[in-house]
């Protein structure tokens, strides 16, 4: 069941997949509304949706043209849908005029709350805000009803599943309830009341898993996204007046989120490409300024194109250069026929085309100091990550107790053999290829990659940082598998792609 889920949520993208969640709790408050399950009419709920739906794509159209930067299919609905479940549905002209201009603020917001091209704030939370502080039309955050809970479950564990956000969503949804058990005991209330409240008929969890993990405005690494959470739900359950309200307690969140990322947009030039294997192809970009990240993160690229697949027209890649280096490096497959639309227009790009990209992140990164040997396990084109990172090593003249074992089907789908090469000589880097299928003449190591193979190279394997990049199967399977083999949990981390 677990690998079925995965397989489903990893098909789609991550904006896709709210896009699709938010169609599907649209659809129960429809059908609630038509059964009188729900206080509005179902009149009301679709002439108020169809206002932000049709303001919100032409204010988002509007801005993009005049500041001449993509136009994001996705966006706009997303925050229109979301906006949907924050106010309450209108029945007269008034509260359509109303309606309309909080979907205008919403999309405004993208461009005029932002530095350096860059936006601040959830544009959801943003808008019903300044609505409240008008006296037009503040957050009532109608979605917190016990009848849409379990769609909003749902929809929100596979979204937090997808983007690995547990901690993050965690974190706020205990801290949130623990301070209403603590209000609600030291009020004298029923604290089993108060917390059955907070989840049954309260927004904790669409605003958790829906709004909080909204990326352009969280943190990109673990640590942070978990301070995040925790200052976030507290700040909504303390009760500290206006500033507790939970779009914005959020609000504070994304400029502490802010603050801690890129703080600018991130353009590239495309310079060109090159065969690394068959079907394997390593695409150049020259940064128009200086990119501040670590070895071992990712990057989203935004690549508008028409007849978008339902992968959209934003990716995630893991980069392959170090930083500081004069170009920004990307390895992915793109089979000879059959690839998505993104990697056809990624294959199609012109040199000298501007690719904009909307940020960097990722905790899958080197500890600073070597404290414990480092094992570093690559599936594929799951080697991007560690091209990096023995770049930055190489470059900075550290060396470190690694082992590289690389999994792949024939040893000419190996990359990267030149950074490799380098880092065993001049960082003493240990390297294991496993060819699964391998051509005639290979002397290496064949077959699936096992922990009793991993054992025979590195005998203090239970006591080594154990570094896993690849598919998701390969990455679950060889997690598991170590798992059984008694490797503590905190000793091994992992970073999945999918569809590179």
């Amino acid at each position: 069941m677990r690998r079925l889920i995965e397989q489903f949520i990893d098909s789609i993208t991550m904006y896709r997949a709210v896009l699709y969640g938010l169609y599907l709790m649209v659809a129960t408050a429809l059908g609630l509304s038509l059964f009188n399950q729900l206080s509005f009419t179902i009149g009301s709920l679709i002439v108020t949706l169809i206002i932000l739906l049709v303001v919100s794509y032409a204010v988002n159209r509007l801005f993009a043209w005049t500041f001449s930067v993509p136009y994001n299919p996705e966006s706009w609905q997303i925050t229109a849908l979301i906006i949907f479940f924050l106010i309450f549905p209108q029945s007269d002209s008034k509260g359509y005029w109303y309606v309309a201009i909080i979907a205008a603020i919403a999309m405004a917001s993208k461009y005029l709350l932002a530095i350096r091209g860059r936006h601040i704030f959830n544009p959801a939370a943003v808008a019903v805000a300044i609505g409240g502080l008008l006296g037009i039309l503040g957050a009532t955050w109608w979605i917190g009803t016990l009848y849409l809970l379990p769609v909003v479950v749902i929809v929100g564990f596979l979204i937090t599943w997808k983007l690995r956000h547990f901690w993050m969503v965690g974190l706020y949804m205990f801290v949130s309830l623990v301070m209403a058990a603590v209000l609600a005991k030291v009020g004298g209330h029923d604290v089993g009341e108060a917390v059955k409240g907070a989840v049954t008929s309260g927004p904790m969890v669409f605003a958790a898993t829906i709004m909080l993990t909204e990326p352009l405005t969280s943190p990109t690494t673990k640590r942070a996204q978990m301070f995040f959470g925790v200052m976030v739900g507290a700040l909504t359950g303390g009760h500290l007046g206006w500033i507790s309200k939970p779009d914005v307690a959020l609000l504070v969140g994304n400029v502490y989120a802010f603050m801690l990322g890129a703080r600018r947009s991130i353009t590239l030039t495309y310079a060109g490409t090159r065969e690394l294997a068959p079907t394997i192809h390593e695409f150049l970009f020259k940064p128009t300024h200086k990119l501040k990240f670590k070895p071992g993160q990712y990057i989203e690229l935004t690549l508008p194109h028409a007849h978008a697949d339902d992968r959209g027209v934003r990716r995630a890649f893991s980069i392959a250069s170090r930083p500081g280096a004069e170009y920004l490096r990307l390895g992915l497959v793109v089979p000879e026929a059959g690839h998505s639309t993104f990697k056809q227009a990624l294959v199609n790009l012109e040199p000298g085309t501007i690719v904009k990209a909307t940020q960097i992140g990722g905790s899958f990164t080197l500890p600073s100091r070597q404290r414990k040997s480092i094992v570093l396990i690559a599936g594929g084109i799951g080697i991007t990550p560690f091209r990096a990172m023995l770049d930055d090593l190489i470059e900075k003249g550290e060396k470190r107790q690694i082992t590289l074992f690389y999994a792949v089907r024939r040893q000419e789908l190996a990359v990267y053999r030149d950074i490799i090469s380098q880092a065993i000589r001049t960082i003493g880097l240990d390297v294991v290829v496993v060819a699964s299928e391998p051509a005639a003449g290979w002397t290496g190591e064949t077959g699936r990659l096992t922990v009793e193979m991993m054992a025979k190279y590195t005998p203090d394997l239970a006591e080594s940082k154990i570094y896993i990049s690849g598919p998701n199967a390969m990455v679950q399977d060889i997690q598991r598998d170590l798992r059984r083999y008694s490797i503590s949990a905190r000793n091994i981390v992992t970073d999945y792609f999918t569809g590179y």
